[in-house]
Protein backbone atom coordinates (compact mmCIF):
# COMPACT_ATOMS: atom_id res chain seq x y z
CA UNK A 1 0.00 0.00 0.00
CA UNK A 2 2.67 2.57 1.27
CA UNK A 3 5.03 1.61 -1.81
CA UNK A 4 3.04 3.62 -4.32
CA UNK A 5 3.74 6.62 -2.03
CA UNK A 6 7.85 6.36 -1.74
CA UNK A 7 8.36 8.26 -4.37
CA UNK A 8 6.33 11.38 -2.84
CA UNK A 9 7.98 10.88 0.26
CA UNK A 10 11.43 10.95 -1.09
CA UNK A 11 10.67 14.35 -2.80
CA UNK A 12 9.76 15.86 0.48
CA UNK A 13 12.97 14.23 2.63
CA UNK A 14 15.02 15.87 -0.11
CA UNK A 15 13.16 19.18 -0.23
CA UNK A 16 13.61 18.61 3.86
CA UNK A 17 17.06 18.41 3.80
CA UNK A 18 17.95 21.18 2.27
CA UNK A 19 16.10 23.66 4.25
CA UNK A 20 18.87 24.31 6.50
CA UNK A 21 18.76 27.95 6.60
CA UNK A 22 15.87 29.75 8.65
CA UNK A 23 14.32 32.91 7.71
CA UNK A 24 12.82 34.88 10.38
CA UNK A 25 9.24 33.41 11.94
CA UNK A 26 5.76 35.06 10.45
CA UNK A 27 3.56 36.67 12.89
CA UNK A 28 1.33 34.13 14.37
CA UNK A 29 -2.47 33.69 13.41
CA UNK A 30 -5.50 31.85 13.26
CA UNK A 31 -6.49 29.71 9.59
CA UNK A 32 -8.80 27.63 8.22
CA UNK A 33 -7.96 24.91 5.68
CA UNK A 34 -9.64 23.00 3.45
CA UNK A 35 -8.25 19.85 1.90
CA UNK A 36 -8.91 16.56 -0.91
CA UNK A 37 -7.24 14.09 -2.46
CA UNK A 38 -6.80 9.80 -2.64
CA UNK A 39 -6.97 7.27 0.07
CA UNK A 40 -5.55 3.88 -0.16
CA UNK A 41 -7.28 1.95 3.24
CA UNK A 42 -5.48 -1.05 4.19
CA UNK A 43 -7.18 -4.27 3.50
CA UNK A 44 -9.02 -6.49 6.47
CA UNK A 45 -8.51 -9.85 8.08
CA UNK A 46 -11.41 -10.31 10.83
CA UNK A 47 -12.28 -13.02 12.83
CA UNK A 48 -15.73 -14.04 12.81
CA UNK A 49 -18.06 -15.62 15.66
CA UNK A 50 -21.71 -16.18 14.91
CA UNK A 51 -24.76 -16.62 17.50
CA UNK A 52 -26.80 -18.37 15.29
CA UNK A 53 -30.45 -17.60 14.69
CA UNK A 54 -32.64 -20.87 13.75
CA UNK A 55 -34.46 -18.76 11.38
CA UNK A 56 -30.73 -17.34 9.53
CA UNK A 57 -28.96 -18.72 6.31
CA UNK A 58 -27.14 -21.57 7.58
CA UNK A 59 -28.97 -24.64 7.49
CA UNK A 60 -28.18 -27.72 10.26
CA UNK A 61 -26.28 -29.52 7.84
CA UNK A 62 -23.56 -26.02 7.52
CA UNK A 63 -21.14 -24.15 9.42
CA UNK A 64 -20.73 -20.12 9.35
CA UNK A 65 -17.34 -19.02 8.46
CA UNK A 66 -14.13 -18.12 10.73
CA UNK A 67 -12.69 -15.77 8.98
CA UNK A 68 -12.95 -12.66 6.58
CA UNK A 69 -10.86 -11.01 4.09
CA UNK A 70 -12.27 -7.44 2.81
CA UNK A 71 -10.40 -6.26 -0.19
CA UNK A 72 -10.20 -2.39 -1.14
CA UNK A 73 -10.02 -0.09 -3.84
CA UNK A 74 -8.67 3.46 -4.06
CA UNK A 75 -10.77 5.90 -2.19
CA UNK A 76 -11.66 9.61 -1.69
CA UNK A 77 -10.92 11.54 1.69
CA UNK A 78 -11.70 15.48 2.32
CA UNK A 79 -10.92 17.63 5.21
CA UNK A 80 -11.92 21.16 7.11
CA UNK A 81 -9.76 22.08 9.98
CA UNK A 82 -9.32 25.53 12.26
CA UNK A 83 -5.73 26.02 13.51
CA UNK A 84 -3.42 28.67 14.79
CA UNK A 85 0.09 29.01 13.31
CA UNK A 86 2.41 30.29 16.01
CA UNK A 87 5.30 33.07 15.22
CA UNK A 88 7.72 29.90 16.25
CA UNK A 89 7.10 27.50 13.08
CA UNK A 90 5.11 25.45 15.01
CA UNK A 91 1.22 25.20 14.08
CA UNK A 92 -1.99 23.08 15.74
CA UNK A 93 -5.03 22.36 14.78
CA UNK A 94 -8.58 20.50 14.96
CA UNK A 95 -9.44 18.93 11.88
CA UNK A 96 -12.64 16.71 10.92
CA UNK A 97 -11.91 14.56 8.01
CA UNK A 98 -14.35 12.09 6.09
CA UNK A 99 -12.90 9.24 3.93
CA UNK A 100 -14.74 6.42 2.04
CA UNK A 101 -13.32 3.45 -0.28
CA UNK A 102 -15.25 0.81 -2.37
CA UNK A 103 -15.00 -2.62 -1.25
CA UNK A 104 -13.84 -4.96 -4.60
CA UNK A 105 -14.00 -8.52 -2.73
CA UNK A 106 -15.18 -10.02 0.43
CA UNK A 107 -13.61 -13.63 1.17
CA UNK A 108 -15.13 -15.65 3.48
CA UNK A 109 -13.07 -18.81 5.30
CA UNK A 110 -12.80 -21.80 7.11
CA UNK A 111 -17.18 -22.52 7.19
CA UNK A 112 -18.92 -25.36 5.23
CA UNK A 113 -21.67 -24.92 3.10
CA UNK A 114 -23.78 -27.02 0.92
CA UNK A 115 -22.87 -26.22 -1.95
CA UNK A 116 -19.29 -25.25 -1.74
CA UNK A 117 -18.00 -27.48 1.13
CA UNK A 118 -15.37 -25.64 2.84
CA UNK A 119 -13.97 -23.92 0.10
CA UNK A 120 -13.68 -19.62 0.29
CA UNK A 121 -16.36 -18.40 -0.78
CA UNK A 122 -15.62 -14.50 -2.37
CA UNK A 123 -18.12 -12.40 -3.43
CA UNK A 124 -18.55 -8.36 -4.69
CA UNK A 125 -20.70 -7.07 -1.75
CA UNK A 126 -21.46 -3.39 -3.47
CA UNK A 127 -21.01 -1.75 -0.88
CA UNK A 128 -18.15 0.61 0.79
CA UNK A 129 -16.65 1.87 4.16
CA UNK A 130 -16.97 4.91 5.37
CA UNK A 131 -14.70 6.69 8.05
CA UNK A 132 -14.76 9.87 10.14
CA UNK A 133 -11.94 11.28 11.93
CA UNK A 134 -12.11 14.15 14.26
CA UNK A 135 -8.07 14.78 14.91
CA UNK A 136 -6.18 17.40 16.99
CA UNK A 137 -2.64 17.78 14.85
CA UNK A 138 0.50 19.98 15.70
CA UNK A 139 2.85 20.93 12.66
CA UNK A 140 6.59 21.69 12.44
CA UNK A 141 6.79 24.49 9.85
CA UNK A 142 11.45 24.22 8.23
CA UNK A 143 11.28 28.17 6.89
CA UNK A 144 13.71 28.69 4.50
CA UNK A 145 14.98 30.82 1.61
CA UNK A 146 12.62 28.89 -1.11
CA UNK A 147 9.44 29.05 -1.85
CA UNK A 148 8.60 26.00 -0.67
CA UNK A 149 7.99 25.42 3.34
CA UNK A 150 8.67 21.54 4.85
CA UNK A 151 7.01 20.81 7.28
CA UNK A 152 6.06 17.50 9.43
CA UNK A 153 3.28 16.91 11.96
CA UNK A 154 1.06 14.37 13.97
CA UNK A 155 -2.15 13.92 15.34
CA UNK A 156 -4.52 11.70 17.98
CA UNK A 157 -8.32 11.89 18.21
CA UNK A 158 -10.91 9.53 17.23
CA UNK A 159 -12.16 7.08 14.59
CA UNK A 160 -15.79 6.51 13.48
CA UNK A 161 -15.32 3.58 11.15
CA UNK A 162 -18.66 1.83 9.30
CA UNK A 163 -18.32 -1.58 7.62
CA UNK A 164 -19.88 -3.28 4.65
CA UNK A 165 -22.91 -4.20 6.43
CA UNK A 166 -23.16 -0.59 7.96
CA UNK A 167 -22.45 -1.84 11.21
CA UNK A 168 -20.44 0.87 13.11
CA UNK A 169 -17.26 1.24 16.16
CA UNK A 170 -15.35 3.84 16.98
CA UNK A 171 -11.75 3.46 17.99
CA UNK A 172 -8.69 5.98 19.25
CA UNK A 173 -7.05 6.74 15.83
CA UNK A 174 -3.52 8.23 15.20
CA UNK A 175 -1.60 9.45 11.96
CA UNK A 176 1.94 10.75 10.90
CA UNK A 177 2.03 13.69 8.40
CA UNK A 178 5.16 14.96 6.14
CA UNK A 179 4.47 17.47 3.19
CA UNK A 180 5.62 21.09 1.59
CA UNK A 181 3.66 24.44 1.73
CA UNK A 182 3.16 27.10 -1.17
CA UNK A 183 3.24 30.70 -0.28
CA UNK A 184 0.87 32.08 -2.40
CA UNK A 185 0.23 35.58 -1.10
CA UNK A 186 -2.24 37.41 0.55
CA UNK A 187 -3.06 34.86 3.11
CA UNK A 188 -3.26 32.15 1.26
CA UNK A 189 -1.17 29.28 1.62
CA UNK A 190 -1.28 25.39 -0.71
CA UNK A 191 -0.46 22.11 1.52
CA UNK A 192 0.70 19.01 -0.70
CA UNK A 193 1.48 16.15 2.13
CA UNK A 194 1.35 12.43 2.77
CA UNK A 195 -0.34 11.26 5.94
CA UNK A 196 -0.19 7.68 7.63
CA UNK A 197 -3.61 7.13 10.11
CA UNK A 198 -4.07 3.77 11.54
CA UNK A 199 -6.56 3.05 14.48
CA UNK A 200 -6.95 0.55 17.38
CA UNK A 201 -8.70 -2.43 16.96
CA UNK A 202 -12.36 -2.08 15.48
CA UNK A 203 -15.06 -4.74 16.56
CA UNK A 204 -18.41 -4.78 14.75
CA UNK A 205 -21.61 -6.37 15.48
CA UNK A 206 -22.78 -7.68 19.03
CA UNK A 207 -19.82 -8.66 21.36
CA UNK A 208 -19.18 -12.38 21.00
CA UNK A 209 -19.00 -12.62 25.13
CA UNK A 210 -22.53 -11.52 25.45
CA UNK A 211 -24.10 -14.36 22.88
CA UNK A 212 -26.64 -16.81 25.00
CA UNK A 213 -29.14 -19.34 23.53
CA UNK A 214 -31.51 -16.30 23.99
CA UNK A 215 -29.93 -13.89 22.20
CA UNK A 216 -28.52 -11.56 20.80
CA UNK A 217 -28.61 -13.54 17.26
CA UNK A 218 -26.01 -12.02 14.68
CA UNK A 219 -21.87 -11.57 13.87
CA UNK A 220 -18.98 -10.07 15.58
CA UNK A 221 -16.41 -9.35 12.87
CA UNK A 222 -13.26 -8.66 14.94
CA UNK A 223 -9.07 -8.47 15.03
CA UNK A 224 -8.38 -5.78 12.19
CA UNK A 225 -7.81 -1.84 12.89
CA UNK A 226 -8.64 0.88 9.82
CA UNK A 227 -4.95 2.50 8.40
CA UNK A 228 -4.41 4.41 5.10
CA UNK A 229 -2.36 6.22 3.15
CA UNK A 230 -3.22 9.06 1.71
CA UNK A 231 -2.27 12.20 -0.76
CA UNK A 232 -4.05 15.26 -0.36
CA UNK A 233 -3.87 19.04 -1.08
CA UNK A 234 -5.02 21.56 1.06
CA UNK A 235 -5.54 25.19 1.11
CA UNK A 236 -4.80 27.50 4.05
CA UNK A 237 -6.39 30.78 4.70
CA UNK A 238 -5.14 33.24 7.54
CA UNK A 239 -7.43 35.61 9.28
Amino acid sequence: MKNRFLPIIAGIAAISASAAAQDAPVEDGAYIRLGAGVSIAGDWEQDLAFNMDPSGPFSAGSLPPTEQQLDFSEGLTAAAALGFDYADGIRTELEYRYSKADIDQVTLLGGFTEENGSDPVSFDPDAEIKAHFLMTNFFFDFANSSPLTPFIGGGVGGAFVSNENAERDAALAYQGRAGVSLEMGTGFTADFEYIYLRTNELEFGPSADEFTAEGPFGRAATGDRYQSSSVMVSLRRRF
